[in-house]
């Protein structure tokens, strides 16, 4: 009885996510196509669907597993992020819409090279959208893992039914949906995810102030430095490891497609611009809050196999079907919300960067259903054969990608000075010099987003620079 009641509220929310998706199809099939300037979205439908879409499975499994497993200096992790985010919100989103308007964009590749001779734009529209497959895909496959571990935490199902059930419902309503089902989608998963927070955090409250001596003696036995916010002698480390950090997020607002794309759809560069409280507000305190309840959690259920399903299993053994339903539909609608985003850009960068469909183009985005379904299948299948955590998958592919797209969007966002050979040959510097810089374990001190952009950037001033 309590697992069906638990399974009937997650089936609502599913019910409504669809619903809302195919609200967005029926909306965007009323306009005419062409570029994401055409969309329109208000600031709120740009701040909540970017905001969800950045907050990813990461936030609800491995936050968790981070907070429950290392303790207070995790905290650190949204912190810098934050310090990134306000540069790039600073200076970028409303430069991308305008730019964008100007460009007639419908993907991140159409900004960077919008006016280039037709040789050199197909290479790098070729380079650009294979580089986004193969981050992307990484980073898809990280929400398959976090989807799979919350359907195995939440309800106890078996590890290949928990992964091709999630996978095969987000697929269907992002074919359902295409982009801007994509966008009510993401904002209506942004209010679960407030509502969701609020009651995990009340519910391990509840349950921790029961035994509160417990409690305690349960977090003292993590070790002197579980509560420290920046460990003894590791001052110098955790600066660097936030410059890294910083560099991250703003890679990851200039290099993710899934948020340009966000950026490029809202109604003015003011109405963009005006989003920025809405989404740092999201992203800060639900990622803030999902690392204090891991480390909170350490102290009521010690000993957690796999730390990065604490939220599912707390509320499933916990808690009530009714809060553990709530729950169920809170995860699932963050996963879900950053998998769908991805699987549209994606579908967005087969066929209208690499395949350079004009039917897409004109379509207004809605027959992205084959790609989508191509797409997830295989990413599925991929992340059968990984074994890394969510944590490291994700933060791999965002620093990556960033790294390879970041310098060229702020080159050519900025209306730098740029060749169409230097602006491949940033591209080229940032994603191998980021893609070294992981192999070669430097990642543990600093992310390897910092190195890539900052070659990159170096590498275009070198070639385009007058002789």
């Amino acid at each position: 009885m309590r697992i069906n009641l638990s399974i009937t509220i997650f089936a609502m929310t599913l019910l409504a996510t669809l619903s809302v998706s195919y609200l967005g199809r029926r909306h965007e099939a009323r306009r005419r196509g062409g570029p994401l300037s055409g969309q329109g979205l208000n600031r709120w439908l740009v701040g909540l669907s970017a905001g969800a879409t950045a907050n990813s499975g990461f936030v609800v499994t491995a936050a968790v597993g981070l907070g429950y497993s290392h303790g207070a200096r995790w905290l650190l992790l949204p912190l810098a992020w934050l310090a990134g985010d306000v540069l790039f919100w600073i200076v970028f989103p409303q430069r991308i819409n305008r730019v964008g308007t100007d460009a007639q964009a419908t993907t991140l590749t159409d900004v960077v090279v919008r006016g280039l001779p037709a040789a050199p734009k197909r290479v790098l529209q070729v380079l650009i959208g294979s580089i986004t497959l193969i981050c992307l895909g990484g980073y898809v496959s990280a929400q398959w893992v976090s989807g799979q571990k919350f359907l195995m935490g939440a309800f106890g199902f078996g590890s290949i039914v928990s992964l091709f059930v999630f996978a095969a419902v987000i697929v269907v309503y992002s074919s359902l949906g295409g982009f801007r089902g994509s966008v009510y989608a993401d904002s209506l998963q942004a209010v679960i995810r407030v509502v969701g927070t609020l009651i995990a955090a009340i519910a391990l409250w509840v349950v921790a102030s029961r035994n509160e001596a417990a409690f305690w003696t349960n977090l003292q036995a993590a070790g002197p430095e579980f509560l420290r916010l920046v460990p003894a002698n590791g001052l110098l480390a955790a600066i660097a490891s936030s410059a890294g950090f910083a560099a991250a997020a703003l890679g990851f607002g200039l290099g993710q497609p899934q948020m340009v794309t966000r950026y490029l759809a809202g109604a003015s560069p003011r109405e963009t611009q005006q989003a920025w409280w809405i989404y740092m507000l999201f992203v800060q305190s639900t990622w803030i809050a999902m690392t204090a309840f891991g480390i909170a959690l350490r102290g009521v259920m010690p000993g957690l196999a796999d730390p990065e399903m604490g939220l599912s299993v707390f509320h499933r053994e916990m808690t009530g079907p009714i809060v553990t339903g709530i729950i169920a539909a809170d995860i699932f609608a963050t996963i879900a919300a950053t998998s769908n985003s991805i699987l549209v850009a994606m579908a967005q960068t087969v066929a209208m960067d690499l395949q350079h469909s004009r039917v897409v183009r004109d379509s207004g985005h809605r027959d992205l259903w084959l790609p989508i379904a191509i797409l997830g299948a295989g990413t599925m299948i991929l992340s059968l054969s990984l074994h890394s955590s969510v944590k490291d998958l994700a933060l791999s592919s965002v620093g990556i990608l960033g790294a390879g797209l970041a310098p060229a969007m702020i080159i050519r966002v900025l209306q730098w000075r740029h060749t169409p050979v230097s602006l491949l040959c940033t591209v080229l510097g940032g994603f191998a010099t980021a893609t070294l810089w992981k192999t070669c374990g430097y990642n543990d001190v600093i992310n390897e987003a910092a190195p890539g952009i900052m070659v990159g950037l170096a590498v275009n001033a070198l070639i385009a620079r007058p002789w």
